[in-house]
């Protein structure tokens, strides 16, 4: 009767209202007032991890869960004894007592790594040694550097004075380079566009971008900006300013690109590049929290059953018919026999769409600066 009574009431709280509540708010509501999916939606248990999951910064692991479960803690929240919020304190208290680092990625103002702050600012102390910079610095800023509020009007006073021209990729044979003569038409050329600086200012996300020449002052800083991001693993816009201003550029520690597959999106890939101080447990916990950005809260794994039914029906063909493909499936895996037709099309279709299309994320760089951006670049 409890079940039932949790189950009547499932459908009393309209979506918006469930959006719009807070944290302090949702940690205090049983979990049955916080649903609002009809009778027949998931079982009451998927509801209370719901609530939970609400009320922390990162959603419950299976084996915490579980432990949940165990500890009695599902069930007196479905009978009103305690409240999704005070699971998830122990949940916390777990966290801590296992010395789990706390995660860094729903919180935009949480602190840096001590490591990454160290290390952005002795890379900057050797990249300042680099000849070229010293060079540059040397005979363009005569050893003085810029303040922030200067780069404005330092680029918009060198831009005003050079003539920008686009360029030209075209293949060219051996001979016609030997020669120096070489024909441009449609049949080789391969590109054309313009040289781009990019800058940032100090202490702002924005990444500033101009056209410049290929000579003078601004495509000597252009050329030295992408090398010394290559070298420093530094982004263009930071290391430009850091040449001019002296401002530390910082130092991800992990990078990461979604790569959207098209036009299957299950063949969507992350890569991620990692420092290899990061521990295990961090890594997981961002590649956990770049997976809840791109791609929500839920993964749903296929069972070995659906995986079949999808490689079965890849090779059926289409003059066949359903009954003789159940017929050929019961023969092939007699403990997963279908008695109708049409649970079994059904299954096979719905094995099909899951295995084809569950990955939605969209073509994404990032880095771990994106959920936790060090205090560096000042």
């Amino acid at each position: 009767m409890a079940n039932n009574r949790i189950c009547t009431r499932l459908h009393l709280v309209h979506p918006v209202q469930y959006v719009q509540m807070s944290k302090h708010r949702f940690a205090d509501r049983p979990a049955s007032d916080l649903a609002w999916q009809p009778p027949a939606s998931p079982e009451p248990a998927d509801l209370v991890r719901l609530a939970i999951d609400a009320c922390l910064e990162v959603p419950l692991a299976d084996r915490e869960w579980n432990l949940l479960d165990t500890q009695g803690f599902v069930a007196d929240i479905k009978r009103r004894r305690r409240t999704p919020g005070q699971a998830a304190t122990l949940v916390e208290q777990w966290r801590e007592a296992v010395a789990g680092p706390k995660p860094r990625i729903r919180n935009g103002s949480a602190s840096p790594s001590l490591r990454a702050e160290a290390l952005a600012q002795l890379v900057a102390v050797e990249a300042a040694k680099d000849g070229s910079v010293v060079e540059f610095r040397e005979r363009v800023l005569r050893n003085r550097l810029l303040a922030a509020d200067q780069l404005d009007r330092w680029f918009a006073s060198l831009a005003r004075r050079q003539e920008v021209k686009p360029w030209i990729k075209v293949y060219a044979s051996p001979e016609e380079v030997a020669v120096g003569v070489v024909a441009i038409g449609a049949s080789n050329l391969v590109n054309t566009g313009y040289d781009i600086l990019h800058y940032a200012l100090p202490g702002a996300d924005e990444v500033r971008r101009i056209l410049v020449s290929s000579k003078g002052i601004l495509g000597w800083l252009r050329w030295l900006s992408e090398t010394l991001s290559v070298q420093y693993r530094w982004s263009k816009g930071y290391t430009t300013t850091f040449v001019l201003t002296g401002a530390t550029p910082p130092i991800a520690e992990s990078t990461y690109q979604v790569r959207q597959g098209w036009p299957i999106s299950t063949l969507t890939r992350v890569h991620m590049e990692i420092d290899p101080a990061m521990s295990p447990r961090e890594v997981a916990n961002l590649y956990r929290e770049i997976r809840f950005r791109h791609f929500g809260r839920r993964h749903r794994s296929m069972s070995a059953k659906h995986l079949e039914l999808a490689k079965f029906w890849s090779a059926a063909t289409e003059e066949t018919t359903w009954k003789a493909l159940r017929e050929q499936w019961n023969q092939l895996h007699p403990k997963w026999a279908y008695k109708r037709d049409q649970q079994f099309s059904r299954d096979c279709t719905q094995a099909r769409r899951r295995l084809l299309g569950q990955s939605q994320a969209q073509g994404v760089n990032g880095s771990s600066q994106d959920f936790s951006r060090p205090e560096i670049f000042q």
